[in-house]
């Protein structure tokens, strides 16, 4: 598989092109060739290192009544804080960068659509997988595209080409998992994101829809590509606290 190294920036453009659907109803968008050549993606993301708080220390030249009293009031001061100061969770992906969700340039002509209610939580539900999963945040990026492909992001409860369920049209018959598990947003992700790392271990150095391909083997693998502009930026915005609520 040819390997394109890469960092590009590519503007969001296009209209929606067909509607939810799978493998059978995408649009193979054709063999454009890229702008740029890719490169690898450097950055690494770093949680927020929390601030230690300074200890007061009694002079040597006061009385052993004031050290008491003053050593008796810094601990209750030191208390009252730590009680007010609930901590909180750190996302890894805190802050993200454009840069890190795209360590590929994009491929043909992007489209958009503006997302439901519904399309956010499922592309949030992604994004939580790839985090407790310990994955790139670019893993995400990947992800989403393919089942705004595959789905347009809304769980398909109702088989579709033949046997196919979920957000990533994924199939028992070809061993995915039950119909309960595939119809269930957070078991979907985690399968799709399992084959991700087996089946396309280099996937931040190769094009989004070949990395999409070796999972999914549709029949038209460029057509992911068109959706990673659209990914890119629901997965920042996600990540960012920027996302509908």
């Amino acid at each position: 598989m040819r390997k394109y190294p890469a960092i590009t920036v590519a503007a969001l453009a296009g209209t929606v092109v067909g509607g939810p659907g799978g493998v059978a109803a995408a649009m193979a968008l054709g063999d454009a060739s890229p702008a740029t050549t890719p490169n690898p993606a450097t950055a690494d993301l770093v949680p927020a290192q929390a601030s230690s708080m300074p200890t007061a220390v009694a002079s040597p030249s006061v009385s052993a009544s004031s050290v008491k009293t003053s050593a008796s009031a810094s601990a209750s001061a030191s208390a009252s804080a730590s009680a007010s100061a609930s901590p909180t969770k750190t996302s890894p992906y805190a802050s993200v960068s454009w840069g890190t969700l795209e360590p590929v340039a994009f491929y043909g002509t992007q489209n958009t659509f503006t997302p439901s209610a519904d399309q956010w939580e499922n592309a949030k539900t992604i994004v939580q997988v790839v985090e407790k999963r310990g994955m790139h945040a670019y893993a995400a990026v990947v992800a989403v595209a393919t089942a705004i492909q595959e789905s347009r992001l809304i769980n398909l409860t109702t088989a579709t080409n033949a046997d196919s369920l979920g957000l990533f049209q994924q199939r028992p018959s070809q061993g995915w998992g039950t119909t309960s598990q595939l119809t269930t947003p957070t078991y979907a992700a985690n399968a799709f994101l399992a084959a991700l790392d087996k089946d396309a271990p280099d996937y931040m150095s190769i094009y989004l829809w070949e990395a999409a391909q070796d999972v999914q083997r549709s029949g038209y693998p460029t057509a992911y590509a068109q959706w990673q502009s659209q990914a890119t930026t629901m997965v920042y915005d996600i990540m960012n606290g920027k996302a509908p609520a």
